[in-house]
């Protein structure tokens, strides 16, 4: 849902050193000291949903298709395989094609879909729910 980045590095950095790191994890990439990319990954908070984690991930534009959202999803499963994580989940546009195509390299698979959830550009477009069993 990010347009841009609204927390600095260093806003991150904090958080993450005050978080528990059993909960969330917070991966991010900087280049000359700028933030140009930046996640999350969540575990639920109950204990009926604490096998699952919710990730969201955001690329500046100009540094897609550089390897960056490959690396950081990486590093998120990992996060969630060292944590017990069963199910990772996430809600990604329906017009994002490339990051479907990276989050079904990595086995997501489409669980659901919200129609017309989202407002892009004037046009309706839809959420889809995908998840990764681990």
């Amino acid at each position: 849902m990010t347009e841009h980045f609204t927390r600095t590095l260093e806003e991150l950095e904090r958080q993450f050193r005050e978080s528990d790191s059993s909960s969330a994890l917070w991966p991010a990439a900087e280049v000359d000291g700028s933030l140009v990319a930046a996640a999350d990954i969540q575990r639920g908070q109950f204990k009926k949903n604490a096998h699952t984690a919710s990730l969201g991930m955001s690329v500046e534009k100009q540094f897609r298709g550089a390897g960056l959202g490959t690396a950081i999803l990486k590093v998120q499963i990992d996060w969630a395989r060292e944590n017990q994580v069963r199910k990772v989940k996430l809600g990604v546009f329906s017009t994002n094609e490339r990051a479907i195509r990276l989050y079904q390299r990595f086995g997501f698979r489409e669980e659901g879909r919200l129609r017309n959830d989202i407002i892009l550009d004037g046009k309706a477009a839809d959420l889809i729910q995908m998840a990764l069993w681990l």
